[in-house]
């Protein structure tokens, strides 16, 4: 189809961010990976949520999910990696990236040590981080130390979604709309992670966020 036949068209330069993400994107559109979704019942969230709110809590449903992922990889320390040369990376430290949407593109800024902090704790940082994210003052390691990410559209209306793993992460999570169930949708890099492992960690998010009381408990 020729140009004139699209009518009058308007060329908008890339910004740094939305380069960042191309670039990102690319890398991960060449990793063999796979997806595995579970829905999981939402009464005790939507229990939580009143609960935070009449408490005046600033944590909020995606922290209790930040929460949630970083015990899971504590508990599943494989899925906590990356593919290497010829080796899978295991990671020490629980480093998790909430996707976060800004005007001129997309960023992840990393909470770092996430299994080591408080729902409150969790909370604190993650608007930390949005703020110095939209006035772009993250620190190198608050935009590259990320062992794992989270993509939430659910506050978009998205019911479910697959989310692309975020290289070197060997793992993201996708959390849809919050109603009777919430979706789950695990994506992983098949070099680094198998089938059976990732269903075990998605089960294990899949439990912690059916009954959650224990958010509101210090980490242990």
């Amino acid at each position: 189809m020729s140009d004139a036949a699209r009518g009058t068209s308007k060329r908008v330069e890339l910004t740094g961010l939305r380069r960042g993400t191309v670039r990102s994107m690319s890398i991960s559109a060449v990793v063999p990976q796979f997806t595995l979704q579970r829905d999981v019942p939402t009464g005790g969230l939507r229990e939580l949520r009143r609960t935070l709110k009449s408490a005046a809590h600033t944590a909020t449903l995606t922290d209790v999910i930040t929460m949630a992922c970083a015990r899971a990889l504590r508990e599943h320390p494989g899925v906590n990696a990356s593919y290497g040369d010829d080796c899978v990376m295991l990671h020490e430290r629980i480093n998790i990236g909430l996707a976060l949407a800004l005007d001129d593109g997309l960023t992840v800024p990393v909470i770092l040590d996430a299994d080591a902090r408080s729902l409150e704790g969790l909370a604190s940082e993650r608007l930390r981080l949005a703020e110095a994210a939209r006035d772009r003052s993250l620190r190198p390691e608050e935009i590259f130390a990320g062992t794992f990410s989270i993509s939430n559209l659910g506050p978009l209306g998205v019911d479910r979604f697959q989310a692309l793993v975020l290289p070197p992460q060997a793992a993201i999570l996708a959390v849809g709309s919050l109603r009777e169930t919430v979706s789950l949708s695990g994506s992983f890099d098949h070099r680094a992670v198998d089938g059976a492992p990732a269903a075990r960690f998605l089960a294990t998010i899949a439990r912690l966020l059916a009954e959650p009381g224990w958010a509101l408990e210090a980490p242990g």
